[in-house]
Order: C-alpha cells, then sequence, then structure tokens
C-alpha cells in the first residue's frame, strides 16, 4: 500500500524572534451523500466543466475536483452522475487516486487469475490491484455468479463492495478486520454481507461513506459515478497524496484573470483563472472574493491554468509574538523587545505599511507606543521575511485619563470597570496609594460607589487618581430624635452628641430586619427613637435608612383579652409575662401579614381572643401585627402532639398547633412533600389558620444556583438550567433581582449562561441574585495570608480569599477545606454556591487529539477513541486562551493529530493548550 504525503510548504525562520508555527492544511468538510440516487439540484445554471451537471449538485464540490485532478473523466463535455459504475472501472478509479500509475505493469504481461476477466485497458490496473491488496483474487472467484452477464470487470460495483476498496486504499483493512463482527447503525444492517461489515463501520466512522435516505446504507445497490467521486473524494481527510497538477500555498490575492500562490518552493507564482474556473471552500461553492488575502488555498490544473481553486484555511497565515517594548528607534524602523525566556533583547522591524493599533484597536502612529508596553506582534509566516503586518498594544502601561461612571466594583481586587462617556468600558485596578476626592473633600476606595460618577487617572495602567464628578455618597449613624412636617426630613443625636438634620430623597429606602415594605412611617423617634444608619448621596439628600438596633421589646403571638377603645387601652395575653395592659398612641403602627396599614382599618379587629404580635416600650405599643403567619427557623416538629416549634427573628421561641388532616407542607422539588421532609434548622414560613389558633401549611425556604438557560424581557420570564441541565421557567414580574454588589437589577440584566442563587418559598420564586464566577490559572498561592492569585483569560490579574469557610473540589472530585489541595498552575473556578460560601472547583484538562477547527461554527472537533464513540465537538467561548506553554497560537498552527489538553467551563472550551 502507497502513502505519499503532501510535501509541506518551507517557510524559512527569521533570525529575528524565530519562532516554529506548524502550517496544516485542513480537510474540506465532508458532504453528505444524496437522499436518492437521483441527482439533487437548483435552477442557478450548469456546472462550467460538464453540461449536464447542474449547479448545487449534493455531489459537485467532489467531482470538480476528481476531475481537475484527472482522476475521473467526463464523456463528450458530459460527466453523468447518475450513471452507475463497474468493477473495473472502481478499481481503476482508486488506483488513480492513490497516485500509482507509474507502477502499472505492461499490458501485454498481465497474466490474471481465472475468473477474474476485464477489457483490455483495465488488464495492469487489475493487476495492480490485487498486488496492492485493493481487491481479493481469492474473495472475488469465489462470489462469481455463473449466471450473470459479462464478465467479472463489467458487473456493476455495489456500494458495500466499492467501500472494501475505498477502505483498502486509505490503508484501513486492519482496522476493518476489528470491526467485522460490530452492527452498523444504519436501518438495513442485516442487508449488508458479513464480510463488508467492518468495512462500512470504517467507511461511515472516517466520514469517506455515509447512509441514504431513512437511514439505510443500501449496500447491495450500484454505486454511481458521483457517489464514486464523493467517497475518493474525502478520502484527503485520512490519507495524503500529491499530485503532480496540484499546488498548495498562500494567496496573494486573486483577479479576473489570474491567482497569486506563494508556493511550496517559497516562490509567487502565478495562475489563470476563467471563467470556466470553480472556487469551493468546505465543499461550498464560494465567489473569488471570498478568499482572503495570506489564507491557504489549493490550486488544481494543467500547465499554470487554474482548474479548480480550493480555500483550506480561512485563517490568515499569520504568527503572533508576545513581547515587552523597551525602545523604539524610528530612523531604523526597529522596536528592541524584551521576549519571556531570553535575557537579550530582541529586535524587530516594521514596514512603512505596518498597522500600529492601542489597546482598544484604535490605530497610533508609532511615537504612540511606551516603554514596557505589553505588545502583540503579527507576523506573516509564508515567506523568508517574515515582514511585520500588525503591533497592537495588549496591556502592560496605559497613560490616560477618562471620564465616565462606576458599573462595577471588587472590593477584593480592588478593580473597577467605567463605563466612559462614549459607551466604551474599561476595567483597571486602583493603586493602594490612589487619590479619591470631592472638591476639598478625601475619601477611601471604599467609599465608592457604582453609578458614581468619575474622572479619572491611569499610569502604567492603574488608577492613581479619582476626582468624584459630584458628592459621594456617605452614611452616619445615630437615634432618631425626630421626624420632620410630612415626614421629609429627619434628625438625628450622633454618637459624638450632635444633632444632624437631613432632608430625605423622595424614593428612600427604608430597611428594618423581620419587616416587609417598610417606609419612614415605621420608623420610631424620641426617647425610644431607632438607632439607624443613613447614606447620603451627592445632593445631601437621605437615600436609604437603615435600622440598626431599637430599644423596644417584643411579644409574639399576645393573645387580645380586651380593648378599651375610649382609653386606648389594650389587654393581653402572652406565656411569658402573663396578663398586661398597654396603651395605643397617635404614633402606634399597624401592620397586616408585614405590610402596613392604617389603624381604623384593624383595630376593629382587637377582639374575640385574636393573637397579635406587639413591640412595645413601657406600657405604650410602637407597632401592632396582626400576623397570619410566621418565618423562623425550625427547632423541632412533634407528630405525637402535632406542634412545630419555631425560633424567630428575635430569637423568640414559639410552639404552634397544627392539624395533621389538612396541613400542607412545600418543598421545591417534592410535589408531595411531608412534615418528614422538614428538618431541624430548616428556614420556614408557617401559616395560621383564619382564628390563628393552629397551623395550616408550612414553605421551606430553598436556597438553589442555576444557570440562566434563556430571558423574555417583554413577559418577564426567565428559564433556569439546573447542575443536571434540566430546565424550568419563572415569571419574575414581582421577584426582587440582585447584581454582584447588591444592586437591584431587571430581567433585561440577566443573559444567557449567567449564574444566578435562586431562593424558594416553598417551590415559589422569591429571590434571584447574579453569581460573580471567576475562571483562570493559578498564579501564586499565600497560605499564610489566605489568598490565591488567579490570572483569568481575559489576562486580568485577581486575588481572591481562601482563609475561612471555602470549599475546594479537586480534579478528580475529593472536597476539602484546606488551600493545601490547590497547586500553582491549575486551572480553577471561583463562585459563590447557593449558600454563599466560597468554593474553588480544579477544573480537569482534558487530553485529546485535535481533528479540525470550524472557524464559522466556532467549533473544536477532536478524534473519536473508537470506532463506535461519538464525535466529539466542542463549542469555544470568545475569550478561549489557545496557545503552547503560554505562547498564543492561532488555529492555523494545529494539525490533524496533534495532541492538546482542553479546559471547559460548562461544557464549553475555556483554554486549548498544545502538548
Amino acid at each position: 500500500m502507497v502513502n505519499q504525503t503532501r510535501k509541506p510548504i518551507r517557510i524559512a525562520t527569521s533570525a529575528i524572534l524565530a519562532l516554529s508555527l506548524t502550517m496544516s492544511t485542513v480537510p474540506a468538510a465532508l458532504a453528505a451523500e444524496a437522499a436518492s440516487t437521483a441527482t439533487k439540484v437548483n435552477t442557478t445554471g450548469f456546472s462550467p466543466m460538464f453540461s449536464d451537471l447542474k449547479s448545487g449538485h449534493w455531489g459537485e464540490a467532489h467531482i470538480h475536483k476528481l476531475a481537475a485532478l484527472g482522476i475521473l473523466k467526463g464523456y463528450n463535455g458530459k460527466f453523468r452522475p447518475d450513471d452507475p459504475v463497474t468493477q473495473q472501472e472502481a478499481i481503476t478509479i482508486a488506483l488513480q487516486y492513490m497516485n500509482v500509475k507509474s507502477e502499472l505493469p505492461n499490458a501485454d504481461e498481465v497474466v490474471l487469475p481465472e475468473g477474474i476477466k476485464v477489457g483490455n485497458h483495465f488488464k495492469p490496473y487489475a493487476a495492480l490491484a490485487i498486488q496492492k491488496g485493493l481487491i481479493n483474487k481469492t474473495e472475488e472467484v469465489a462470489a462469481l455468479d455463473p449466471k450473470a452477464k459479462g464478465t467479472w470487470g463489467e458487473q456493476k460495483a455495489t456500494r458495500e463492495w466499492v467501500t472494501k476498496i475505498l477502505v483498502r486504499a486509505m490503508g484501513k483493512d486492519a482496522d476493518a478486520q476489528e470491526a467485522m463482527k460490530q452492527e452498523t447503525t444504519f436501518a438495513d444492517n442485516g442487508d449488508i454481507s458479513a464480510n463488508a461489515l467492518g468495512y462500512v463501520n470504517v467507511a461511515t466512522h472516517l466520514k469517506l461513506a455515509t447512509g441514504m435516505d431513512k437511514n439505510r446504507f443500501l449496500p447491495k445497490n450500484n454505486v454511481t459515478r458521483a457517489q464514486i467521486a464523493s467517497f475518493f473524494s474525502r478520502g484527503e481527510s485520512v490519507l495524503d497524496i500529491q499530485y503532480a497538477n496540484e499546488y498548495h500555498g498562500i494567496s496573494g490575492g486573486i483577479t479576473d484573470s489570474s491567482i497569486r500562490l506563494f508556493n511550496q518552493d517559497n516562490q509567487w507564482v502565478n495562475y489563470r483563472v476563467d471563467a470556466k474556473t470553480v472556487y469551493y471552500s468546505n465543499a461550498k461553492p464560494i465567489a473569488p472574493k471570498d478568499i482572503p488575502a495570506y489564507t491557504k488555498v489549493r490550486v488544481i490544473g494543467e500547465a499554470n491554468n487554474a482548474a479548480y481553486v480550493e480555500l483550506i484555511d480561512a485563517a490568515p497565515q499569520v504568527e503572533t509574538v508576545q513581547a515587552t517594548l523597551k525602545y523604539v528607534v524610528p530612523s531604523e524602523n526597529k522596536l528592541y523587545l524584551k521576549v519571556a525566556g531570553s535575557e537579550d533583547l530582541q529586535q524587530v522591524k516594521y514596514e512603512q505599511n505596518t498597522i500600529l493599533k492601542d489597546a482598544s484597536g484604535n490605530t497610533i502612529t508609532v511615537d504612540k507606543l511606551t516603554a514596557d508596553s505589553e505588545l502583540t506582534i503579527m507576523r506573516e509566516t509564508f515567506s523568508e521575511d517574515r515582514r511585520v503586518l500588525e503591533i497592537q498594544v495588549k496591556s502592560g502601561p496605559v497613560n490616560k485619563s477618562g471620564k465616565g461612571s462606576i458599573t462595577e466594583i471588587n472590593k477584593t481586587t480592588r478593580n473597577v470597570t467605567v463605563k466612559l462617556d462614549n459607551g466604551a468600558s474599561e476595567t483597571f485596578r486602583v493603586d493602594e496609594q490612589a487619590v479619591v476626592s470631592y472638591a476639598n473633600q478625601l475619601f477611601k476606595f471604599e467609599d465608592l460607589k457604582v453609578n458614581d460618577p468619575i474622572t479619572f487617572t491611569v499610569k502604567n495602567s492603574v488608577i492613581t487618581g479619582i476626582t468624584l464628578n459630584s458628592s459621594p455618597s456617605y452614611t452616619i449613624d445615630g437615634k432618631i430624635q425626630a421626624m420632620g412636617p410630612a415626614k421629609t426630613s429627619i434628625t438625628i443625636l450622633k454618637d459624638d452628641n450632635r444633632l444632624e438634620a437631613k432632608m430625605i430623597a423622595r424614593n428612600v429606602e427604608v430597611v428594618i430586619n423581620g419587616m416587609k415594605h417598610t417606609s419612614v412611617d415605621n420608623l420610631l423617634a424620641g426617647e425610644y427613637g431607632d438607632r439607624v444608619k443613613l447614606t447620603i448621596d451627592g445632593e445631601d439628600k437621605v437615600t436609604r435608612i437603615e435600622v440598626l438596633s431599637r430599644k423596644v421589646e417584643t411579644l409574639i403571638g399576645a393573645q387580645v383579652e380586651y380593648y378599651n377603645a375610649e382609653k386606648k387601652l389594650l389587654t393581653v395575653i402572652a406565656d411569658n409575662i402573663g396578663v398586661k395592659s398597654f396603651y395605643l398612641t397617635d404614633d402606634t403602627k399597624y401592620e397586616l401579614d408585614g405590610n402596613s396599614i392604617i389603624g381604623a382599618a384593624v383595630i376593629p379587629m382587637l377582639n374575640g381572643k385574636r393573637k397579635v404580635n406587639i413591640q412595645f416600650t413601657g406600657d405604650k405599643v410602637l407597632l401592632v401585627s396582626f400576623a397570619h403567619k410566621y418565618e423562623g427557623t425550625i427547632v423541632n416538629v412533634s407528630t405525637s402532639s402535632r406542634t412545630i416549634t419555631l425560633k424567630l427573628a428575635n430569637e423568640q421561641i414559639i410552639t404552634i398547633p397544627y392539624s395533621t388532616n389538612l396541613f400542607v407542607v412545600d418543598v421545591y422539588g417534592k410535589s408531595s412533600a411531608t412534615l418528614a421532609d422538614v428538618k431541624p434548622g430548616n428556614e420556614v414560613t408557617v401559616v395560621l389558620s383564619q382564628d390563628q389558633a393552629s397551623a395550616m401549611s408550612m414553605s421551606v425556604r430553598t436556597n438553589k444556583q442555576f444557570e440562566i438557560a434563556g430571558v423574555n424581557s417583554s413577559n418577564g420570564r426567565v428559564t433556569l438550567r439546573d447542575t443536571s441541565r434540566q430546565v424550568e421557567e419563572h415569571s419574575v414580574l414581582s421577584v426582587p433581582v440582585y447584581g454582584f454588589n447588591n444592586e437591584k437589577l431587571s430581567v433585561s440584566d440577566l443573559r444567557p449562561d449567567d449564574v444566578v442563587n435562586a431562593v424558594f418559598n416553598g417551590r415559589s420564586l422569591v429571590e434571584l441574585r447574579k453569581v460573580a464566577v471567576n475562571t483562570g490559572r493559578i498564579e501564586a498561592i499565600d497560605a499564610s495570608a489566605g489568598i490565591v492569585t488567579i490570572k483569568d483569560y481575559k489576562g486580568q490579574t485577581s486575588t481572591h480569599p481562601i482563609n475561612n469557610g471555602v470549599t475546594v473540589i479537586a480534579a478528580n472530585g475529593t472536597t476539602s477545606n484546606s488551600a493545601a489541595a490547590l497547586q500553582v498552575g491549575e486551572r480553577i473556578e471561583i463562585r459563590k454556591d447557593a449558600n454563599n460560601a466560597t468554593v474553588l472547583k480544579v477544573m480537569a484538562g482534558e487530553k485529546h487529539n485535535f481533528w479540525k477547527y470550524d472557524a464559522n461554527t466556532k467549533e473544536l472537533f477532536v478524534q473519536r477513541t473508537s470506532v463506535s464513540g461519538s464525535q466529539p465537538r466542542l463549542i469555544v467561548l470568545p475569550e478561549a486562551l489557545v496557545h503552547s506553554k503560554g505562547q498564543t497560537l492561532n488555529w492555523s498552527s494545529f494539525k490533524n493529530g496533534d495532541s492538546i489538553t482542553i479546559y471547559l467551563m460548562n461544557g464549553k472550551v475555556v483554554e486549548v493548550e498544545k502538548n
């Protein structure tokens, strides 16, 4: 068996920044066979080669290629794609494909085995086919049908018979023998001859042959000229052969009359093109303009006439080098660079037409480059000169000033993201010594808030100064002394015993632990005033009031004995105080199931042994809450006494009876939950009966992490996907959604693949919170300080605490709570889990052999591990790092069979390392 390998393009390596890159030829995409033997066409015209081959025929690319190579010929300008192929024609096509015509014996000297009869022209081919092992003479003689018309060579070749010839021509006979007892996946598997089964398996595995309609192989059907053309055309993905009239190289441009090719001999050659030249990419017709400069192409034709032109790889044939700029010598058009792994400075010469870009992609002049900038230098790889095509500032020293609004703050890494006035976003680290100021006031980095408008200064890629364009928000603590008229102002007594009064913003946020839907009406002032934290905005108005503590006592579940409306005297009975009377005042507040309500609406309810929750100071009632539900933590559930014991937010313990007949338990993920599913420590909401005498239902609070699978902003619905890839849809119109920094978001701020923590009350979604996910390579581990430093796939470095309450999941799935389980160089994913604990998951690298990369679909294909295995195809994320030992690579640097390590996040490729 002859296995000739294409001669590689010779690329001379420059002495300047020498870098070795492999240039590979990516096989053309494998087209499927027609669904039937009838030709599938469109009506746009006919082939320029054959008058009977309509444009759009499923096999036109394969037919044109083999015709241009001279392997298949036409008949008086016609191809006759649906004509059957005889056995003697099939072996001739196979040997011509193998490019072994020079080995044909003299026809006069050929003596064939008895029974193997062919036409005189085909005798040398039959003899060589036997010699090469394409046909087994014993097998063929045994299969002769004495009733068949014509000679052995004149018999029509069946699809399964041609599959044998095809697989043997590819040198895969041994693989076929191993797969001989394995059933195919075709519906007509039983029709395939036993001695052909292994060949069909290998041919379909290698994508040389595919099925017909209704998942049938139709093994006994005659093979057509179009089908055999596609069979052998696809063989180039298995067997590399160099033909005398086939030229591989780099396109230097196409005109109406020629294509310029930098060939295997490092020379530029022009090939003539005309109206009969056909152009393809991935077996699909393209226009000449679709072939970019500096891309890999194949030209097939005789005497410098291009009959067939194919775009092999659309990626420009360039190499990139990462280096640090030390200085520029404009008079010599040279850059002096520091390259990792070399102590000496390297020099690179740029041309007058070399493109220079800054980190944002804007075109700049060479005088804008600054020392110590990190550069990406792109050079062509198809000539000895390796001319520099483009120089771009990747990172490193950026010296600039800007203006915009803060959109994100990472207090751990001190990174801030600013949306500039031109709409672009940039992220920089804020130096520890950076000055943050407004007017004549100095502030801390910690004082910065999302949405703050700022002007900033960057030196060496680090923010060294921030000027707030409006007064920043800040906080003050104190006790409420008084609320102004209409409660539009507030006066507090600060810790230094000084009073301070502030106007209250229209949409002020009031936060009181244990209360919902709060407003300024719920605040307490005066002698027993609330201790609060006020947040003041740039307009000197209070935007948030958080109650830190109250000098009040609370009774939960007190039973109303009597209410004297004239004296506003309320008498209650409670387990811990017995009978006690309180006075309602004009400042007394009222709630119904956590919602504020006017007193006139609920005071009539203070009768009939009703139970209420009371907040009081001395004998004065501050708040009366009519509760039909309790929220707390399960202490105990007694099925014998039929009681539920809860610990409330104020640490009070209460016991509530329940009815076994009507009691309902609602737990996320369980359709028929019972009290047996409720455990001590569970957070629950217990709903009372109308008379408040017993519990009617219980909803268990559940935290669960999801990915966003889909967002419908118009109707306020999101689709969530869990770790088992199961999806569920929820409305979030009335559900609060929060961002990384606890800022409120809308449903339109959510994106597919965002990670979110969901809180369920029973099976009802009550909160969504986005989770920050950091992925990258561990650069350093400081065990004493409890910090891990990672470099993400955008090249950004960040630090993360790992000392308290973290879980480390090793690549093998084992877990620990120690940083000792981590190693520098490992790839990790850092996120908060559903319960807000930090999880560091080590990503295991998967070793594969590269097959191809589809730039259109952004899919990476790797070789199967077995004939019966599925074809691995993986989506590559846009920010994925593709490299070899840290050196960034283009996909054109990979060739079929290269050993690679792949790192996945959520099933998608984030890193590919060439081994």
